[in-house]
């Protein structure tokens, strides 16, 4: 059995604003998704290493679809000093979903202190729930939580696989995930469908 991956035109890297267009959710009590002013999260771990997913900021080959850029620690800025970075442990769950660490020798347990969206000038607010929900350029949804194991964060292609849901309602609203490396501590993520799905 042969599989592609269905890339369609509008799916490809946003070559106009690179990552401008990511659009921040927070899910409220009753799944409600509440629209952030930010430009990316940041994860805070309790060991004190930080994550942050943002809009692509690296040129990309055209063929890689939209998405985002995880990076380990935070993103350098030209006022930035003694920016931390560390690798990253990524762990596949699913097809549709991956469990995402900084790297720490020391222990396996990555538990997740704060979700917090950053506005431009990388001022942090809090975000109340420990789920938000990442809309790309090309419509596509990344959801994005505390691992159930605290090992981390976990990224599910689409939406989190909710069992109260209709097999075909949970299966429309599941993405696959890609991921293209661009350093030891960056890492571009994508969501998408075969074409036999």
């Amino acid at each position: 059995m042969h599989y592609r991956l269905q890339v369609s035109r509008d799916t490809l890297h946003n070559k106009h604003g690179l990552g401008e267009n990511m659009k921040i959710y927070m899910t409220g009590p009753d799944g409600d998704l509440i629209l952030q002013k930010g430009r990316s999260i940041v994860v805070e771990f309790e060991h004190g290493q930080t994550l942050e997913l943002a809009g692509s900021q690296s040129p990309l080959p055209p063929e890689i679809p939209d998405g985002f850029e995880l990076w380990g620690g935070r993103i350098p800025t030209e006022t930035s000093r003694d920016v931390v970075t560390s690798r990253l442990n990524i762990t596949p769950v699913a097809a549709n979903g991956i469990t995402v660490s900084p790297y720490n020798e020391a222990t396996s347990r990555a538990a997740i202190t704060v979700l917090s969206v950053a506005d431009d000038d990388g001022n942090l607010t809090p975000l109340t729930t420990s789920t938000a929900v990442l809309e790309l350029a090309n419509g596509k949804t990344v959801e994005v939580m505390e691992d159930y194991g605290q090992k981390g964060l976990l990224i599910w292609g689409g939406r989190e696989p909710n069992p109260d849901l209709a097999f075909e309602e949970i299966k429309s609203r599941t993405e696959r995930l890609g991921l293209y490396p661009i350093a030891a501590n960056v890492v571009h993520i994508f969501a998408y469908k075969l074409a036999s799905d």
